[in-house]
């Protein structure tokens, strides 16, 4: 009899599975997470940008921004705020100097479009870097956006012209941007040679564009080189996403290396591009 009675209690069982079975499941069941929103086909600039997406969605951190290979955490896993840097893959490339650099001829949407990081000598006291960049939070990639910086010596005053270009997503609200000349020295911190601020204003779908201080002009740095020791520069900025909460930073990019700063031939690049 307990038999006969089990019998009923498997077949209702069976029925319940074949009837669940005869419908499609979900693509997600509850308590799963959304998928990991990717760079689209358009947005992945090379390996290195794709590495270090790669290494933010291991990390699942809630602000992260990837310029090239370089990954910086500003929120880690639970929300607490950071800064942290992680080196997840080399790509700095060296291009030919562009064929025209009127402002209005820029190559700055096809140069460097797929490279993560490119470097390039202008003329022995002239040199620019592109950075490609993404950022995001724990559920993936929020959008993509490029910088330009080009330095250009007068004298032995080092010069910036800075440039932040939107390419995807909400619009950019830069912070705190800074160029900062650097004095090269082995086994210790970099010494500080001078330095100056950037403003750049918002950019988005209508306004891609954003220069500082403008296309044409250039911020000076605040002290004059002196010497025969080798430099580079540093630069590096913050800013918000509209409809985000959290602070992105961008990774440090540099143009180079130079010395020989004296008065009669100002300054000269002896490496571009940056090897660390």
């Amino acid at each position: 009899m307990k038999t006969a009675r089990s019998i009923p209690m498997v077949l209702a069982a069976s029925l319940t599975l074949a009837a669940l079975n005869a419908f499609p499941s979900p693509a997600f069941s509850h308590g799963d997470t959304a998928p990991w929103r990717a760079l689209s086909r358009a947005e992945d600039r090379g390996d290195g940008l794709q590495a270090c997406v790669n290494e933010a969605q291991d990390k699942q951190s809630e602000a992260w921004t990837c310029m090239g290979g370089t990954l910086r955490v500003t929120e880690d896993n639970r929300g607490r705020v950071t800064d942290a840097a992680y080196l997840v893959a080399e790509d700095t490339t060296v291009t030919p100097a562009p064929r025209a650099m009127a402002p209005a001829k820029d190559d700055y949407d096809s140069w460097c479009e797929n490279g993560t990081i490119c470097g390039r000598k202008i003329n022995d006291n002239t040199a620019e870097v592109k950075g490609n960049g993404a950022y995001g939070d724990s559920k993936g990639v929020i959008a993509t956006f490029d910088i330009v910086y080009r330095q250009s010596f007068d004298g032995k005053l080092p010069r910036w012209r800075t440039l932040i270009e939107w390419d995807s997503g909400p619009e950019i609200n830069p912070g705190i941007w800074r160029n900062t000349c650097r004095v090269n020295l082995s086994g210790r911190p970099d010494d500080y040679c001078g330095k100056n601020d950037v403003h750049l204003a918002s950019v988005n779908a209508k306004a891609s564009r954003s220069w500082w201080p403008s296309s044409e002009r250039w911020a000076y740095n605040d002290q004059r080189l002196t010497g025969s020791g080798n430099y580079h520069d540093d630069h590096e900025g913050e800013f918000t996403a509209f409809g985000h909460r959290q602070l992105f930073k961008a990774g440090v990019l540099h143009t180079g290396r130079w010395s020989k700063c004296n008065s009669r031939t100002g300054c000269q690049y002896y490496q571009v591009p940056w090897k660390p």
